[in-house]
């Protein structure tokens, strides 16, 4: 059990310095792609200084503080997901075409396996802003070591997030446009918006269909005001819907086609 624990480790990280290595094959496209994603962000943060200049530093209770909280960890775990394990989100596509069948040839864990296959280097760039934000923000190292921790855990929650959507074409086919709509306009955004601007309906879907409050809303309020069953509640659903999502891939699995793809993968 420890030995095949230590293998799968070795083979995420020898994974990822490859990708690495890939990516810095070609600085100049991975430095424009990072540096562009950087500063798309930033025009967003821009807007959110003017709208807080113009209300006095306060808008109805949320301080710029806030926003800089809900900039740095959603932007963070996207950064860890998309960068580290962008495969997630080709899941879809590997279904419908019958790429899996090259993934399911390898002695390696399936899930891991699609996880690591791709390194989405755009999101490195979310990853350094969310950080720096971070380091802005934080007013003590542990406060700091806090966002870490709950990077970490919105990581979790997305890429869980991104099996579940990705591996309903199985049913629905194509699932691209719908993907893209749930995790860029739904999943990242609802995450860097003010959890007080919502209405009831809203934060339930926030909850629930679009788990935004675990990435960025509640994490917020723990490190603002701590709380143990909150902190708990936060583990146990990111926990939960990677898990969730993990065994909902496997199950339909059952129905996937082969697509008589027998090529063996590097």
């Amino acid at each position: 059990m420890l030995l095949n624990l230590k293998n799968t480790i070795k083979f995420i990280v020898l994974s990822i310095k490859y990708n690495l290595k890939s990516a810095l094959e070609y600085k100049k496209s991975f430095l424009i792609q990072v540096i562009f994603m950087i500063i798309n962000n930033l025009f967003f943060l821009i807007y959110w200084i003017v709208v807080f200049s113009l209300n006095n530093g306060n808008l109805n209770g949320i301080v710029f503080r806030d926003v800089l909280f809900l900039w740095s960890l959603p932007n963070g775990a996207w950064g860890i997901a998309n960068f580290l394990f962008g495969g997630l989100r080709e899941i879809d596509k590997l279904i419908i075409t019958g790429g899996l069948d090259t993934y399911l040839l390898q002695p390696k864990n399936l899930i891991i396996s699609i996880a690591i296959s791709k390194c989405r280097f755009s999101s490195f760039g979310d990853f350094i802003f969310g950080i720096v934000m971070g380091i802005i923000v934080a007013e003590s190292f542990f406060e700091f070591l806090e966002i870490i921790f709950f990077m970490i855990l919105g990581a979790i929650v997305m890429m869980g997030c991104f099996i579940i959507v990705r591996s309903l074409a199985i049913w629905l086919g194509d699932m691209e446009n719908i993907s893209s709509v749930y995790e860029n306009s739904l999943l990242i955004t609802l995450s860097t918006y003010p959890f007080t601007i919502f209405g009831n309906f809203m934060k339930l879907i926030m909850f629930t269909i679009v788990p935004t409050a675990y990435i960025s809303h509640l994490p917020i309020e723990i490190m603002k005001d701590f709380d143990f069953e909150s902190l708990a509640l936060v583990i146990g659903v990111s926990v939960f819907i990677f898990t969730f999502a993990v065994f909902f891939f496997y199950s339909v699995l059952k129905r996937y086609e082969s697509g008589n793809n027998i090529a063996m993968k590097d």
